[in-house]
Parts: structure tokens; sequence; C-alpha cells
């Protein structure tokens, strides 16, 4: 069983500060996931791209991943946020309510949506989720990790946004990060799991609904965060994974069948990394890496060759404890951007925004410019700010503006910051 050390926030602020020590201290043993200190500051004015002043709404007792899609069948995108634990002074316990954010279309709020929860019968680690239709019956399903219980879940959704149990299956020790696709070209939705206490990432076949597990990968110690993308160019999804003891980045080729293989190659980031996710930053038509570095305050890029092989990783300045990621173009000039959540927060607040300008780096690929200098805003509204867990961006109100969503464990709350001066794009044009 893993305890969260993180969540005693509700003292004086001279305990806080005793806590947020500690927890710099032990922030290797912890996972990508667990809920982070919170010492950033508060409100303030975003330069170039321009948000609204944040939005905060209930989202569970500690709320972490958030995923999307249409669940009571309106041809409306809703909001599921998963909160794994609940907070009871210097300890958790297992909690598993997810709360359901419902587009309603009635409402002209720059958020349209009614919430409420979804509370499993007996209590659950559910660390993370993703959603798609996995019972091939066109309603959006949910599937969980038990990570206390070294499985995952399906609940399967009846039209109506009502979930029910569906079946679980065993898989590694401490199973931690969900990606979905599918792996073996049956147009069936299919599941990878990274274990992160037996060093492994479970592949999980889908039929209609029912899922095993088809291959174990034997990955670097601890790995905590998985991605995906099409790295060899043969229309088939491939794998990163990412292990935090090693520092490495490990890529998985699939065959096309759903069997992966691993590459020779392994590539070395940061210290201390937290979050990758896939994309293509430099709008090449070849899918990318991003890490996120919380130890040494930098994102390692990985440019795809097409081929299976990356570059060598570039490394640029995120700020102060960087976690969790996400990438558009929000000033819709055709260069993709990251924002950054930040953890242990010092010196900058609780989101960055990092502009690209590849014009800087087009001739010169191994160069460690082409994005500009980090710009930080607040991620809600909290007087000492609250360290963001996950980001999410979507067109929350449909302005054609992007917004991003962001969970935030500490203040119980999913925030929204509304895109207000340009029209973006989630991927290259």
């Amino acid at each position: 069983m893993i305890t969260n050390p993180f969540s005693a926030l509700n003292f004086r602020y001279i305990l806080l500060f005793i806590l947020v020590s500690i927890e710099t201290i032990f922030s290797a043993a912890c996972s990508s996931s667990e809920s982070p200190a919170d010492t950033s500051a508060g409100p303030s004015s975003v330069s170039g791209t321009v948000f609204e002043a944040p939005l905060e709404y209930d989202a569970g007792e500690n709320p972490l991943g958030i995923t999307f899609g249409d669940f009571n069948g309106d041809n409306k995108t809703d909001i599921v946020v998963i909160s794994p634990r609940k907070q009871n002074g210097l300890t958790t316990t297992e909690d598993g309510t997810l709360t359901i954010f419902q587009h309603n279309s009635s409402s002209t709020s720059r958020f349209p949506f009614s919430s409420s929860t979804i509370t499993p019968t007996t209590a659950e680690w559910r660390q993370s989720v993703v959603s798609a239709d996995f019972t091939g019956d066109n309603n959006t399903d949910l599937v969980v990790t038990l990570t206390d219980q070294d499985k995952i879940k399906l609940l399967r959704n009846d039209g109506s946004a009502a979930f029910t149990d569906n079946g679980s299956v065993t898989v590694g020790d401490v199973p931690l990060n969900l990606i979905s696709g599918d792996w073996n070209s049956d147009n069936q939705t299919d599941i990878a799991v990274v274990n992160r206490d037996n060093s492994s990432v479970s592949i999980l076949q889908n039929s209609s609904g029912v899922f095993s597990v088809s291959q174990t990968l034997s990955v670097s110690e601890h790995p905590i965060q998985l991605a995906g993308g099409d790295w060899d160019g043969d229309n088939d999804t491939d794998l990163a994974v990412l292990s935090r003891d090693s520092t490495l980045v490990q890529i998985w080729l699939n065959s096309g069948s759903g069997s992966f293989s691993a590459q020779t190659t392994t590539y070395t980031v940061g210290s201390s990394p937290i979050d990758m996710i896939s994309g293509d930053w430099n709008c090449d038509s070849k899918q990318d890496l991003a890490v996120s570095n919380f130890g040494d305050n930098t994102l390692s890029l990985l440019y795809g060759r097409g081929t299976g092989e990356f570059d060598s990783p570039i490394t640029i300045n995120s700020g102060r404890g960087p976690g969790t990621m996400a990438t558009a173009d929000f000033n819709n000039d055709g260069k993709m951007d990251f924002v950054v959540g930040h953890r242990f927060i010092v010196s900058t607040s609780g989101v960055s925004l990092l502009t690209g300008d590849f014009s800087l780096t087009l001739s010169d690929n191994t160069s460690s410019t082409g994005y500009e200098t980090p710009v930080s805003f607040a991620a809600g509204l909290a007087k000492d700010g609250s360290s963001p867990a996950e980001l999410a961006i979507s067109d929350v109100d449909n302005d054609s503006k992007l917004d991003v969503l962001i969970t935030l464990p500490i203040s119980k709350k999913l925030a929204l910051l509304s895109g207000k001066q340009y029209s973006g794009s989630l991927s290259c044009p």
C-alpha cells in the first residue's frame, strides 16, 4: 500500500514550510501523480496569450486525472475528473469518486456544465482514467486503475452517464498510468498500463469490453508514464515508457498485431522526470516526445525521425518544478506551445506558458532555443496558489478559443482558464 504524504496542507504556514521541505527531499520516491506541495503565488497577468481570470469548481476530495467524452448521448463533450484519495489530516484513505461535468446547453457561462458524482460501492484507489467506447455499443465508457488492488476495471456506460462495474483484470504492481489505443488494428480500443513497482507495462487487448493481458513488457526501474504515437511511420501505435529512477525514455515498436519489441536505443532526459506527452512539436508530420524534469527545472524535447528513432533530447528551461504538461498552438501562429504545471513552486506561479518560435531552430536542430521565456500565471484563486496535478486543453465554451482545465488536489477544485484573445488549434496546421 502506498500512502500519500502530500495531503496535510491545512495547517499554519510554518507547518506548511516544514512539509514542503520534507516533500522536496522525498520527491524522487513519489509517483508522478501523487498530490504536490502548494507554495505558488497568487493570480497574475499573462503576456501574449491572455486568459480570463480563473474560475473554480468542486471536483472531489483529491482531483487528479481528466478525461473527455459524450457520456449522455447529446453529442456534446462532457468531462470526468477522478479522485483517488480522501484527505484526512496527515493521512489519506481510498476514495475513487468520479465527478462528471455534463454539458448544459441552456447555460451561457464560460463553464456551461452541471456536475454530479459517481461513487464506488467500495472505496477504491482509482489513480488514472481513460474514456472510449470499449464495448462497441456507441456509448463512451471508462477504464480506471485500481492501484491498491493491482487491477484495471471497466466502468460501462448505459448511454445516460450511468456507469456500472463490468469486470476487472489483474495487471502488475501499483498500476499508475493508463493510455488507450487500437494495438492490433481490429477497430477495438485496447489498453496499456504502466506498473511502477514491478517495472513493467501490461498490454491489454479488448474483445467487446472484455480485456485480457496479451503481453507484459519488462522496462527500466520504476516506470511512471506512457505515451503513444506512430514513431516509425507504419500506421500503427507504438509506445514510449518513461522511467523515473534511470531517467530514461524507452521506445517499444508495434508489429501491427499488438506485439511490442524494445528498441536498443534509449534516451536520457533530465533529473527526476515526472510527465511525458507525445505530439508534433516542430510540425514536420513526425511524432515527437516531451518530458518534464522536476529535478533540474527543464523540459526534454525528443524530435522523432519517423524511423522509430529520435534525435538526442533538446533541453529548454521550464521554470521551477515542472510537472504536468499539455500542448497546443494557443496563439494561432502555426507553432506548438506548451503549458506546464509547477509542483514545488518558489519563483514560478502555478502554470507557465512556453510559446513556440521555431524560426530560431529550423537551421540548428541541436539548439536549446525554440521557445520563448516561460510566462507564469496563477492556476487558481487560492491566495497562496495551488499546484496543478493535471492539465487539459479544450474549447470548453465553444468560442473557438482554447481554454485550460486544471485539477487542483489541494484546493479540491477543477480550475478553468478561459482563452480570451486568440483562436488556437490543438495540433499543427
